[in-house]
């Protein structure tokens, strides 16, 4: 079916396309209006060295000229911890129930993790992040202190927020996903209740030719143009053709038409 047809169908049947185009055009509005924008807040911590390594090897004892590899695959460890079900349902009973996520920082040259919260509401992911946080730099410690071995405080990997949470700001693709996802069911009611009533109007006007008599069929088009085709039978019914050769000429009897002559 091509776009010709598509049109002439709408056309052809306008009362049904005609509230369906209301409805499409309606639902995008209504999602736009309806639907809550979300809010994004991020923050970023970083792991630091324990205060032993730090002042191990003739170092100042400051922490940040103390970063070596094994910070970083101690943060992604971390990051994962805070991404498993345990810590969501931990970070709920805290009262974060907005969702929350921990991953390494991209493109980051060291053990630095980005938390983001997002929701519906400024405040509230403000707070939220703020507690991510604190749940974070305890995790941290957990994850050290409960080995079998009881481990120094001295040489146990530290964290601190580097930036602390952001000012919310409205993230919009998602507004923009549930406003498209409303046009596209707007046009699937449209599509379907103009075709749909199209199709049952070809199968009545079918099973109407079809009551009309055995040796007819009626040929419907999907451009509803109507066309008799006879019924492949009534061609062995027609006639035959009767060939009769002339008669000879001497067969013939004159005959004087005009009785005053001879």
């Amino acid at each position: 079916m091509d776009l010709g047809t598509m049109l002439r169908v709408m056309l052809r049947r306008w009362y049904v396309a005609a509230p369906a185009l209301i409805v499409a055009i309606a639902l995008p509005g209504a999602a736009w209006t309806m639907i809550a924008p979300k809010y994004l807040t991020t923050s970023t911590i970083s792991l630091l060295n324990s205060s032993a390594a730090s002042s191990a090897n003739q170092r100042t004892g400051n922490p940040f000229l103390a970063f070596d590899s094994s910070l970083t695959p101690m943060a992604d460890f971390l990051a994962r911890r805070l991404s498993s079900d345990q810590s969501a349902a931990d970070l709920a009973a805290r009262g974060v129930v907005d969702p929350a996520a921990a991953e390494l920082a991209p493109n980051a040259s060291g053990p630095f993790l980005t938390l983001t919260v997002t929701g519906k509401n400024q405040a509230t992911v403000l707070s939220e992040l703020q507690t991510f946080d604190q749940y974070a730099i305890e995790q941290l410690a957990l994850i050290q202190t409960s080995t079998n071995a009881a481990l120094p405080t001295s040489t146990l990997i530290r964290a601190v927020v580097v930036v602390p949470p952001q000012q919310p700001t409205a993230s919009k693709k998602t507004k923009y996903e549930d406003v498209a996802g409303a046009g596209v069911v707007g046009l699937g009611i449209l599509f379907l209740s103009v075709f749909g009533m199209e199709a049952m109007a070809l199968r009545r006007a079918r099973d109407r030719a079809a009551a009309q008599g055995p040796h007819r069929r009626l040929v419907i088009s999907s451009s509803m143009d109507l066309d008799l085709e006879l019924d492949p039978e009534d061609e062995d019914e027609t006639e035959p053709w009767i060939d009769i050769e002339p008669l000879p000429l001497e067969h013939l009897v004159t005959t004087d038409h005009d009785p005053g002559t001879r």
